[in-house]
């Protein structure tokens, strides 16, 4: 092949300048980035020589040294004339890469996933110019001080533990937790192995190549979300072709755009549905059902879960309240697996036009049959979820839990509370920090024991039993567990109570609880969807970019507390009821500051308020709340709830 390289230089040189007047015309800088300018020695614990490998041309940012700069435009594109001693080399070498190609290494600094030349920027120059995607490379990674309050650091870090696993530096996550949730995928096809290694990076970039013909490379989110969506959605078949592929994207493309603006709007109350109702007017009127069939998916049944049980009341309630308009049916004992979607799509193919799955475990089954079945209304009740073909709901079932915590801390005599809990997820760790604050709004003193286990049963629950038990010998004279999904009785396993008269039957102790009343939710939303006015919540009012996940209160009484007033000091009981007044009218938030963490760190300044999505994903407890977030591998391996969910991940 015949190559000028004066003719290639000149060429590349006009991308340069363009490049180069287009940033100093917008007050950028136009030359290359430069390390020494960026990092500073402070910033850095620790450099490690890592074996020599091929790196991305696209993830090289910069030179590390400022002399260097001054002869490249920011896309490392050539500015300097063709007769200078740059010039030369430059030709030389593109001569040299179009005959016999550029062999020797350059050296680089890697830092936040990022390249920096210490040798070879020209090579680089000449590869970018030709398309290259790949330069053999000798890298030094330097390692930043970890800082938990900086979302790139610890995403970086995430990266280490990846590129540990994988030797893999071709794949970026731009949210948090995004590389453990990848690493669980690559499991899950064995494309860990050293046998199948090459296995991903063929399916990675096959993927990317599509992914960038149909325009994700002018998304915002990286190549390694859409991936991951992907695979979380689809189950990758080695024998699908790219066309079949394209298609696959093609119909979950909203959901790229939405993983890019990141937008989720999230309902808080019943007003918007009310409000939206009534604009709906004639339209919305004459797209009214005059009978639904509803189908409610469970991941176990009433029988061996409460949180079923609750699902099964609310169906209940509404099938009594809607006998003549509805029919529902409820699916019970449905994997948490990738057989969900079959489930689904039998459910679907039975004629069901709305469908709730009750465990955010079924999110992906669920979004893959909302993609292939657009005249169904789906939903599924999961927090901290945002995804445009499917509705998420929940409850902020922290605002009773508060309450709860506040009669705990008033009945107190050791100033020390036991709290058994499950499952390391935001909802549980808010619920705990909210029964914290509760218990020290009203007794400063008050301490609260965390104490995990492993998982409720409905009748019997002998690990409860004997944490129980070890919670009193630590000195707790009341004992907390997670709220109920009864209204007009006493679960076993739920509420506080006191333990100084302790017995296996705590029926005579319990003091209150905070429950959900599923029934309320699934009421106000079937009504919405009959009347018509469901399209309109997001099409005449929202963006209709934006995903919607339902978060009510105690306003709307998806959540609610019950108490016992023949245990209950009137005092403390009127006090709750007015706090509880305070929430509903949103006059007091239990999350306001100042907030300190129970290591003393401060979380949140005097007189804010934490904003929904930090309570969504909730990773720390409050200061009072003796004890440590577990990660998911000292509880039960291959929960799929932990899976999802859990804020420490097993790596």
């Amino acid at each position: 092949m015949c190559v000028n390289g004066k003719i290639e230089y000149d060429n590349a040189r006009k991308k340069g300048i363009k490049v180069y007047n287009a940033r100093k015309f917008s007050g950028q800088n136009p030359y290359l980035s430069v390390m020494d300018n960026i990092i500073h020695k402070e910033m850095i614990i620790s450099e490690v020589q890592l074996k020599r490998n091929e790196i991305p041309i696209s993830k090289i940012k910069g030179t590390k040294t400022v002399g260097r700069s001054y002869s490249f435009a920011f896309n490392f594109m050539p500015i300097l004339e063709l007769n200078t001693e740059f010039g030369s080399k430059w030709v030389n070498l593109c001569e040299a890469h179009i005959n016999e190609g550029i062999r020797d290494p350059i050296k680089v600094y890697e830092y936040l996933n990022w390249f920096y030349i210490e040798e070879g920027n020209k090579r680089v120059s000449v590869l970018k110019h030709f398309g290259a995607e790949l330069v053999n490379a000798d890298i030094t990674r330097l390692i930043p001080r970890y800082n938990p309050d900086d979302e790139m650091i610890i995403k970086y870090y995430e990266f280490l533990e990846f590129y540990k696993q994988t030797q893999i530096n071709y794949v970026w996550m731009s949210k948090k937790d995004g590389f453990n949730k990848l690493l669980l995928q690559m499991r899950k096809y064995n494309w860990l192995s050293k046998e199948n290694d090459y296995e991903f990076n063929s399916v990675y970039h096959s993927f990317r190549r599509t992914y960038h013909k149909l325009g994700g490379n002018k998304l915002l989110n990286t190549t390694g979300d859409a991936f991951l969506r992907y695979l979380e959605i689809y189950n990758y078949n080695n024998n699908i072709s790219a066309d079949e592929v394209k298609l696959q994207l093609q119909k979950i493309w909203k959901e790229f755009e939405l993983l890019d603006k990141k937008e989720i709007s999230l309902e808080f109350n019943t007003k918007s549905l009310e409000k939206k109702s009534f604009l709906g007017g004639i339209t919305a009127s004459l797209a009214a059902m005059k009978s639904a069939n509803i189908a409610f998916i469970n991941a176990k049944s009433p029988k061996t879960s409460n949180w079923t049980y609750g699902h099964e009341i609310g169906r209940n309630h509404i099938e009594n309240l809607l006998d003549n308009e509805i029919h529902t049916k409820a699916f019970n004992n449905v994997p948490e697996d990738e057989s969900a979607y079959e489930q689904i799509v039998q459910v679907v193919k039975e004629g069901y036009d709305i469908v709730f799955t009750t465990s955010p475990t079924f999110i992906n089954a669920t979004l893959k049959a909302a993609v292939e079945f657009k005249n169904v209304k789906f939903f599924n009740c999961s927090e901290n979820m945002s995804y445009k073909r499917v509705r998420t709901y929940f409850g902020r079932i922290y605002e009773p839990n508060f309450l709860v915590g506040m009669i705990a801390g008033a009945m107190t005599k050791s100033n020390r509370i036991g709290y058994v809990v499950t499952y390391p997820i935001p909802e549980i760790i808010s619920s705990v920090n909210a029964f914290t604050i509760g218990a020290r709004f009203v007794n400063p003193y008050a301490s609260i024991i965390i104490k995990w286990v492993s998982d409720y049963k409905v009748d019997t629950c002998e690990e409860c039993y004997n944490i129980d038990k070890q919670l009193m010998d630590m000195g707790a004279d009341i004992i907390s567990h997670q709220e109920s999904s009864e209204v007009s009785s006493k679960s076993q396993n739920s509420g506080i109570y006191l333990s100084d008269k302790y017995s296996e039957d705590k029926s005579t102790n319990y003091l209150a609880t905070s429950i959900w009343n599923w029934g309320k939710f699934y009421e106000k939303m079937v009504r919405n969807i009959m009347s018509g006015a469901y399209g309109k919540l997001s099409n005449v009012i929202e963006n209709s970019d934006k995903a919607i996940s339902y978060w009510w209160g105690m306003d709307t009484e998806v959540v609610d507390i019950i108490y016992s007033n023949s245990s209950i000091p009137r005092e403390t009981v009127q006090s709750v009821s007015f706090m509880k007044d305070m929430i509903i009218q949103g006059t007091y938030h239990p999350f306001t500051g100042p907030l300190y963490d129970n290591k003393g760190n401060i979380k949140l300044e005097e007189n804010l308020k934490l904003d929904p999505t930090e309570i969504l994903t909730m990773d720390w407890f409050v200061e009072g709340v003796i004890g440590s977030i577990p990660s998911i591998n000292t509880l039960e391996a291959n929960h799929p709830l932990l899976e999802l969910l859990s804020v420490k991940k097993k790596y």
